[in-house]
C-alpha cells in the first residue's frame, strides 16, 4: 500500500536510493564551497528533506533552517524515515512556511544558503522575489548555489519560458542573460557554474539541472 511518504517521494520527484543520492550531493555540493558543522545553511524548498537530512546531519545543532510551504512533506519523511524526529530534536532546524522566499524572520544569517528543483519551476516573477530573499539573509561572505534550467534533456539551450505561474510538474526555462540582470539588479554577483551539471549527473543521471552560485558584489568566493 503506498504511504504519504511514497507518494511525498514521487512529488518531489527522488524515490528509492535516488531520494539518498541526491540528497549527498547536495551536501557535496556545500562542502566544496567550504561548508564546515559551524556554518549556518539555509535551505529554499527542503521538501520531504532529500538534502535537508544529510546536511543537519553534518551540521551542528541549531545551523539547519529549511522553508517549505508544502507542510505534508515534511510530515510524510517524519512517518516515512522515524529516525528523522530523533535528528531534529538533536539539530534543532527551524522550518519556515512561506512561498516567497524568505527566511528573514529567524533574524540570522545565512554562510550557505542551497535551492535544489525550486528555479527550475519558477514563473518568470519568482526570479527576482528569490534573489530579492537571498540577499536579505546572506553573510557577508555568504554563497547561495541554486539550481536552474537553462537546457532541456536533450542539451538544447531553451531561453526565457516566461511562465506565468509556478510550473509543476513541468520545468521552466531561463535564459543565462536573464539571470544575469536580474541579479544585477538585485545587487548580487552570479557565476553559472556549469561543472556542477556534470557532477550532479554522474550520481544522478535523470537530473538535468545546470547551477548558479550567487554572491554579494564586490565578494569573490573561491
Amino acid at each position: 500500500m503506498e504511504t504519504e511518504f511514497d507518494r511525498a517521494q514521487v512529488y518531489v520527484g527522488n524515490t528509492s536510493e535516488t531520494y539518498f543520492i541526491v540528497g549527498r550531493l547536495q551536501l557535496e555540493l556545500l562542502q566544496q564551497n567550504g561548508c564546515t558543522p559551524d556554518s549556518h545553511v539555509l535551505e529554499i524548498g527542503c521538501g520531504c528533506l532529500v538534502a535537508g537530512r544529510p546536511i543537519m546531519q553534518f551540521l551542528d545543532s541549531e545551523r539547519y533552517v529549511g522553508l517549505e510551504p508544502n507542510t505534508w512533506l515534511l510530515d510524510a519523511v517524519l512517518e516515512g524515515l522515524p529516525d528523522t524526529g530523533g535528528l531534529i530534536r538533536e539539530k534543532l532546524p527551524v522550518f519556515l512556511q512561506n512561498t516567497d522566499f524568505d527566511a528573514s524572520a529567524v533574524g540570522r544569517r545565512f554562510d550557505f544558503v542551497m535551492s535544489h528543483s525550486i528555479l527550475s519551476h519558477a514563473a518568470a516573477w519568482q526570479l527576482p522575489l528569490f534573489m530579492k530573499g537571498v540577499k536579505k539573509v546572506l553573510a557577508p561572505r555568504g554563497i547561495a548555489i541554486a539550481s536552474i534550467r537553462f537546457y532541456n534533456e536533450h542539451n538544447q539551450l531553451m531561453g526565457d519560458s516566461n511562465d506565468p505561474e509556478w510550473v509543476y510538474p513541468g520545468v521552466s526555462y531561463f535564459a543565462w542573460e536573464t539571470v544575469q540582470k536580474v541579479a544585477a539588479e538585485c545587487e548580487l554577483a552570479v557565476e553559472w557554474r556549469k561543472e556542477y551539471r556534470e557532477f550532479f549527473t554522474k550520481g544522478a543521471p535523470s537530473h538535468f539541472h545546470d547551477w548558479i552560485r550567487l554572491s554579494h558584489q564586490g565578494v569573490f568566493p573561491a
